[in-house]
């Protein structure tokens, strides 16, 4: 039984932060955005910044407990807002409870071999003239579809425990 287990655990490949960083690029390059992948790290993660003629972004990722929001504060400006990308939809802030849940029950159908990657929480960092929260952010949502049959229904359990996400 033991070998089994260890068997088990070498068998499936740690996530890759780095598949996060690639799809993102895709994502503002598909937005009409120029979108670089920066040195500075946050949270083991590079920022992704990513700029149109009007707007400017940073992007960074979160962690599911919601520990490493004050380390990603740093980079909103006086005048810039931030807004939290989690599951496709907006939110004002994490929805710390539901991200934590998804990161348990991802890592479940994960192990399984159900899914490839735990659903990303990301942090925008935007300028005051750029209208952000309107881009396609459920083409990244990467949820696992049994996990979206669990909360089907005309409000989630995302938006009622966070206020409805931002439209």
């Amino acid at each position: 039984m033991l070998l089994l287990t260890i068997g088990w655990k070498i068998a499936i490949q740690p996530d890759d932060p780095n598949y996060l960083k690639e799809d993102l690029i895709k994502f503002f390059e598909r937005n009409h955005f120029n979108g670089v992948v920066t040195d500075e790290i946050v949270n083991y993660t590079s920022i992704i910044r990513a700029t149109t003629a009007s707007c400017r972004l940073q992007i960074a990722r979160l962690t599911p407990d919601g520990s490493s929001r004050d380390l990603i504060r740093h980079l909103a400006a006086g005048t810039d807002r931030s807004f939290v990308v989690f599951r496709g939809a907006v939110y004002a802030q994490q929805p710390v409870l539901w991200t934590v849940l998804n990161c348990l029950w991802s890592r479940f159908l994960r192990e399984l071999g159900l899914i490839r990657h735990i659903s990303p929480i990301v942090n925008v960092v935007v300028n005051s003239s750029c209208n952000a929260e309107r881009l396609p952010w459920g083409e990244l949502q990467g949820v696992p579809a049994c996990f979206s049959l669990l909360f089907a229904g005309s409000m989630s359990p995302f938006q009622a425990e966070a206020g409805q996400p931002v439209n």
